[in-house]
């Protein structure tokens, strides 16, 4: 068996204690052996042939006895007996992005599912809901993850890629070998989706940091190799290409790298490489190109080189200018949290306010609200205001816009809320006209503060449906109306362009993550990454302004 080999068994030993809920420390030692073991230059049979097994971090006496069995036999008796308790087939299920070792062994053990195809039977058969303590939302999410995975040879959401490219960036960086690294290419200008992950590297030991490639845990196998890069693919079939480069280089390589093919040919055709050598940073390579510093995700010739020539390059909205999130579903229709554990994430990310809407009553099979269980919410948000201290709870719904353009509450129901989403939840394949007439009558509506996910789209899975856009923008900058971009990673929408649009329109936009658990409201990034490709600045966002400022807004839309 190879090092990984080893180290891969220890790893699979780890998940199978931990899904049957065994001592911490004792899958931490397991842990921290086989993370000793992937970072070994030598090989593991020549050190036990040398009797120095013992000088590995972390290797006790039982991990040790495990180890000279490895090498000796080629198995582990323990680890058989751990898979004849727990298939093997149960770890695949860790690989859906949010399915943990606790959900693993719940859904072994109530529904004696061993394998990912008959999981994802089972999830669109609707028997996970069935599980205690799992619901709809895991079952979407074992769909949603299971479909993306098969669809891995060609493009990817940013969504899927970005975790397992941030993974590579952890293990890498560790390394002495490593002198500077960071994410490239299209994933790096936030791509909704993408071909493959790229990362440059700056090292003086490129074998080395091959090495560290070839054993890195996620790594399947290695596809290609040239002097100065390896490419190939990782779990799921994630394409991937490490680019190595000299340190002095590391900032023009990263620069060139990162720009579109179109923004390359413009920006560095008949630039000598040599002349960035010796750039601290990026903006020093942009000056050498006597350019203003053009941010990662607008180097896609758009517009932004001119911009950078006359020192006119906006500054885009990040994270830190976000003061809340306007679309959270909670526990009181198909959310997965009390709104106070959301409340709690919330604070955690630095917000002094959130939105809570919850779908309205026609989306039954999220759990929608009725009038009077809307009423209840409203109380319950109320009581945990006056609680509260620099923190407030918007009173919200996510109403559903019908197939005729109405809403699913009236609007005195509506009056007496902070914020308004108008969504549609079906009938998709209305033609063009019937669905823009749809959505502008939702615009019409004073009580409408944002259209959420505009398009309907789901990347990889679902183009979205017939609008006339122009007139949809027009009867938004007209009524006052803000746009979403709904930052879960398998929508983006809106998207770059028509957010650009928007901005010069005036039109507003709410960048919110559309959360049904607490860890959804980090989506946020990956809306953010799609605001800045759509170059929209602080401005342009409904949620970057303070609290006051938003609830006058809010409060005065109707009159605008």
């Amino acid at each position: 068996m190879t090092n990984r080999e080893i180290a891969r068994t220890l790893d699979r030993i780890a998940d199978l204690l931990q899904i049957k809920e065994e001592n911490p420390f004792k899958i931490a030692a397991y842990r921290k052996a086989a993370d000793s073991i992937y970072h070994l230059d030598e090989d593991l049979h020549t050190i036990y042939q040398h009797g120095r097994l013992d000088s590995l971090p972390g290797i006790g006496k039982s991990i040790r006895a495990i180890l000279e069995e490895l090498l000796e036999k080629g198995s582990s008796e323990y680890y058989e007996s751990l898979i004849r308790e727990i298939p093997e087939g149960v770890l695949d299920f860790l690989k859906i992005p949010g399915l943990g070792h606790k959900t693993a062994r719940l859904i072994y053990e109530h529904l004696h599912i061993d394998n990912l195809s008959d999981l994802l039977k089972a999830a669109r058969e609707r028997k996970i809901r069935t599980v205690p303590g799992l619901g709809s939302k895991m079952e979407y999410n074992i769909i949603k993850g299971m479909e993306l995975f098969q669809q891995s040879d060609g493009k990817v959401t940013l969504g899927l890629a970005l975790p397992v490219a941030e993974q590579f960036i952890d293990y890498l960086k560790d390394s002495p070998a490593v002198e500077n690294i960071s994410l490239t290419g299209s994933i790096r200008r936030g791509k909704p989706l993408v071909s493959d992950i790229d990362i440059l590297v700056a090292s003086r030991d490129f074998t080395a940091v091959k090495n560290l490639i070839r054993n890195f845990r996620c790594v399947r196998e290695i596809m290609e190799e040239g002097p100065d890069f390896l490419a190939g693919q990782a779990d799921w079939g994630l394409k991937f290409e490490i680019i190595m480069v000299e340190p002095q280089d590391f900032y023009g390589a990263l620069a060139w790298t990162t720009g579109s093919k179109e923004f390359r040919s413009r920006v560095f055709t008949g630039k000598d490489p040599a002349q960035f050598a010796g750039c601290s940073n990026e903006e020093d390579v942009f000056r050498t190109l006597q350019l203003a510093f053009i941010p990662p995700e607008m180097r896609e010739n758009k517009g932004e080189i001119e911009l950078a020539n006359r020192e006119d390059i906006p500054e885009l909205v990040d994270f830190t200018h976000i003061k809340g999130d306007l679309h959270i579903h909670s526990d009181w229709s198909d959310g997965g949290a009390k709104i106070m554990e959301t409340v709690s994430q919330a604070r955690s990310l630095g917000y002094s306010y959130i939105a809570i809407t919850d779908h309205s009553k026609s989306l039954t099979i999220s759990g929608g609200l009725n009038e009077e269980r809307l009423t209840q919410q409203g109380k319950v948000i109320d009581a945990l205001n006056q609680e509260l201290q620099d923190f407030h709870i918007l009173k919200g719904i996510e109403v559903d816009i019908l197939k005729d353009g109405s809403l699913d509450f009236r609007d005195e129901i509506l009056d007496d809320l902070d914020i308004v989403i108008a969504s549609i939840h079906s009938n998709f394949k209305l033609d063009r006209e019937r669905q823009t007439d749809r959505i502008i009558q939702a615009i019409k509506n004073p009580h409408v503060d944002i259209i959420g996910h505009l398009s309907g789209r789901l990347l990889n899975r679902r183009s979205g449906y017939e609008l006339d856009l122009e007139r949809v923008l027009e009867a938004a900058a007209r009524h006052g109306a803000a746009l979403e971009i709904n930052s879960h990673p398998d929508r983006l929408d809106v998207d770059e362009d028509t957010a650009r649009q928007a901005r010069e329109m005036g039109i507003k936009i709410a960048i919110n993550s559309d959360a049904h658990h607490r860890e959804d409201l980090k989506l946020l990034r990956y809306g953010i990454l799609n605001a800045r490709r759509g170059w929209l600045q602080p401005e342009d966002v409904l949620n970057t302004m303070e609290y006051d400022n938003l609830a006058a807004y809010l409060k005065n839309k109707g009159s605008r």
